[in-house]
């Protein structure tokens, strides 16, 4: 039975949780979003792309801030998030086809698979950005089946040593939805949603750890520094034991709700010290962000955020307030965010995971409106919080959703499943606009290049 008591104790706590709710769902989406101008460069190459911080700045509102030009962005346009949220979105509207019922793990693997293939079909998004564990394990002949067993074996076949941030930077919606339930069970929900794609049991704490931290945010129990040592310590033990117990998971998705014994062989423990390096680092740059051997690192990303928290509670204490992220009557939001981002390396995915407790942190009111009224499908977005809002007893002012009657939240999004021929001719048209797009970003750049040699011959004219 979900706890929501803590709604009744002031008038105001129901309308600041309903704000922190669509504060996490749309930090997440804006950091994503926003972490796109600057993924997979490096902190160099952004700083030329847009300008040192703190003087980069972004907006997605008109007039929109532009791509810098290579292959990468021109996949994309402005103003859209990417496939991290897209996987969000599976878990909320896997959770709202039940309202709110059912937390099925199995349920987001089956969506997941489909959107390898076809994308989002409720918004007609195609699948960009699948990263190679999520690929390996989901497209595995036996995922359906057992999508847990798989990604453990892909992860054991790696030699134990894969702990990308794919699990991570999905988590955030599981915090929303388990917001009535205690810490322990959110950590067990957790690991249920990390392990069908990422078995490396750091990718598994990172999820605990911002699930956790989510949900007590969202309770009012976890409102200072000390807060969160206290989540990373809890969260660190959970894992620690649930691994040393067999890798128990959930009995109503897979039988035993074990593995196999003869499975779990020479799996390496979590390490404390690794853990303790990223959690309490001091800035962006101990972080070593653009890392290029390092880039997605699940431990990485989980920093980044810690850090950009713990630099959040310190400004709405207006006390230890370091400058170099918070510069005086400016958005923190969107302060820490750029600031991040401008390190490069995995920036939308970095963004996204800091952007979901950002925005628990300090509300959708909070969240800067360049940003936020600009966002591609916006308006959907804020219903799926209004749904997510009913369906959890947040709200019970909000009536009349029905997730049954929500074609969105149907695995086909209520479109239909594209068939191979339609798949190819989708296909077809992506390639086409791409190629459209690296044309277009050669010819600009030839014509810059010509500009800069006609302005050199004048100059040696004038000497």
């Amino acid at each position: 039975m979900a706890d929501l008591t803590f709604l009744s104790l002031h008038p105001f706590v129901k309308s600041t949780v309903v704000d922190k709710v669509r504060g996490t769902i749309f930090g997440s989406a804006l950091g994503d979003a926003i972490g796109l101008y600057t993924e997979f460069l490096s902190k160099d190459l952004s700083t030329h792309a847009y300008g040192a911080y703190p003087e980069a700045r972004f907006q997605l509102t008109t007039p929109t801030t532009e791509f810098y030009p290579d292959g990468h962005r021109n996949k994309f346009t402005p103003r859209s998030w990417t496939d991290d949220t897209d996987h969000a979105l599976l878990i909320i509207l896997s959770f709202l086809h039940s309202n709110g019922t059912v937390i099925s793990p199995r349920d987001f693997a089956a969506r997941l698979k489909i959107w390898v293939e076809q994308g989002l079909r409720c918004l007609d998004r195609l699948p960009l950005g699948l990263g190679a564990t999520v690929g390996r394990v989901v497209c595995d002949k036996n995922y359906s089946e057992n999508p847990e067993l798989v990604a453990y074996k892909v992860w054991s076949s790696r030699g134990h040593n894969i702990a990308p941030n794919g699990s991570l930077m999905r988590a955030h919606p599981l915090g929303v939805i388990c917001i009535g339930k205690s810490l322990e069970e959110t950590f067990q929900i957790a690991i249920d949603f990390s392990v069908v794609t990422h078995a490396d049991p750091r990718c598994v704490v990172a999820c605990c750890v911002h699930t956790g931290l989510i949900r007590g945010i969202l309770r009012g129990e976890d409102t200072s520094e000390d807060d969160i040592d206290r989540i990373l310590e809890a969260a660190f033990t959970f894992v620690a034991k649930w691994q040393q117990n067999g890798r128990s998971f959930d009995k109503a998705q897979n039988g035993s709700g074990k593995f196999p014994a003869d499975v779990l062989l020479a799996e390496p423990a979590l390490d404390r010290i690794e853990f303790d390096k990223y959690v309490n680092a001091s800035s962006f740059e101990e972080l070593q962000l653009d890392s290029a051997r390092e880039i997605g690192y699940v431990y990485k990303a989980l920093g980044g955020c810690i850090l950009c928290l713990r630099l959040a509670i310190r400004h709405s204490n207006s006390q230890h307030t370091d400058e170099q992220y918070t510069q005086p009557g400016t958005n923190i939001f969107e302060e820490l965010i750029t600031a991040l981002i401008m390190q490069g390396g995995d920036a939308d995915t970095n963004a996204c995971i800091a952007g979901a407790v950002l925005g628990a942190w300090i509300g959708n009111s909070g969240l800067p409106p360049t940003w936020r009224d600009g966002l591609d499908h916006n308006r959907w977005l804020l219903h799926k919080c209004r749904a997510m809002e009913q369906v959890l007893g947040i709200d019970e002012s909000l009536t009349g959703y029905d997730g049954v009657q929500d074609k969105d939240t149907l695995s086909d999004g209520g479109r239909g499943l594209l068939d191979k021929r339609s798949l190819e001719a989708r296909d077809a048209a992506f390639v086409d606009m791409y190629t459209k797009k690296m044309k277009m970003m050669a010819e600009r750049m030839a014509h810059k290049e010509r500009k800069e040699t006609d302005r050199g011959w004048m100059r040696g004219l004038l000497k």
